[in-house]
């Protein structure tokens, strides 16, 4: 389905208003910027009532035990997290590849040059979590043959100038839209194929798999994909840090070694969701709770709707 084009005006006004940003965001130093992204994360809040109010929704439905000022503070230090992010992505699209290498550090990389040493390439899944932007500069800052997935922005403006970036890297950027040929294709040549598989999709489009201890749509791609090209499947996930951040890797899965039964993409989407659950936990104003994850499934408001 064709995405509706946006009024012109606003695109250009919209576009006006981000190169201000970039402009201002770049000018200021490091402390500057986390200091206004977090206001702007904050001021975002307000204006996004609509995601505020999901946001608690799901956080209260992921952690029941906990209470209502707890989560409150979990949600106000999201946003105020992703007001940083933005800014601070912002800021490396103006660095070179050595910059952005040298402020996001890789950590257990071994697992991701095992992988790809391994041959049938490598299926890269992280979420929409930390820094995941300003893990994927690194990522094809610092490592040959990437593939990424991206959706079309409904901004030709800003479309134009994030092209244009991801060009400088050398990675190959993949419509989602038509994405299953050209990234089996890419792992067939041995690329590392990047994937962030923890947003809903469509029923027709996944199976439900248990996420955050809910059964949400998923899709069983990544899992199909590695299980047909008999590639490994690396996490990773990007962590603010306090000069920058670090891209972690963690838990491969060879899916050579894995039981008949553990070989159904059903299964495999699972723990798949295990591990980006387990993260997600681990530090739970780092994602992005504004998201209706479960929409589809009866847990989501705009299900009723």
């Amino acid at each position: 389905m064709s995405r509706r084009k946006k009024n012109a005006i606003l695109q250009r006004l919209e576009y006006s208003a981000y190169r201000a940003v970039s402009a201002l965001a770049a000018r200021g130093s490091d402390e500057s910027a986390a200091r206004w992204g977090s206001r702007i994360g904050t001021v975002a809040s307000k204006f996004l009532p609509g995601r505020a109010a999901l946001a608690m929704r799901n956080l209260r439905a992921t952690f029941p035990d906990r209470s209502e000022s707890e989560l409150r503070t979990i949600a106000a230090e999201c946003w105020r997290h992703f007001g940083r992010e933005f800014l601070v992505y912002i800021r490396m699209q103006r660095m070179s590849l050595d910059e952005i290498a040298r402020r996001c550090p890789f950590v257990n990389a071994e697992l991701l040059e095992e992988g790809i040493a391994r041959g049938n390439g490598v299926v890269l899944l992280s979420a929409h979590f930390g820094g995941w932007e300003v893990g994927g500069l690194a990522l094809t800052a610092l490592v040959e043959n990437v593939r990424t997935v991206v959706r079309q922005l409904d901004n030709e403006f800003l479309e134009r100038d994030l092209a244009r970036i991801r060009a400088q890297t050398g990675a190959e950027v993949i419509d989602r839209r038509h994405a299953a040929r050209p990234l089996m294709k890419g792992l067939a040549e041995n690329a590392v194929v990047v994937l962030l598989p923890d947003q809903a999709v469509q029923p027709r489009e996944g199976i439900l798999s248990p996420f955050l201890g809910r059964p949400a749509w998923t899709t069983p791609a990544p899992a199909k994909m590695a299980l047909r090209q008999g590639s490994t499947i690396v996490f990773a996930f990007c962590i603010p840090a306090a000069n920058g951040h670090r891209l972690e890797f963690e838990e491969s899965i060879r899916v050579d070694q894995l039981t008949e039964k553990d070989r159904d993409p059903a299964a495999l989407t699972a723990r798949i969701n295990d591990v980006i659950s387990r993260r997600i936990v681990s530090n739970p104003e780092l994602w992005l709770w504004m998201h209706d994850r479960w929409k589809g499934t009866g847990g989501s408001e705009a299900d009723g709707q």
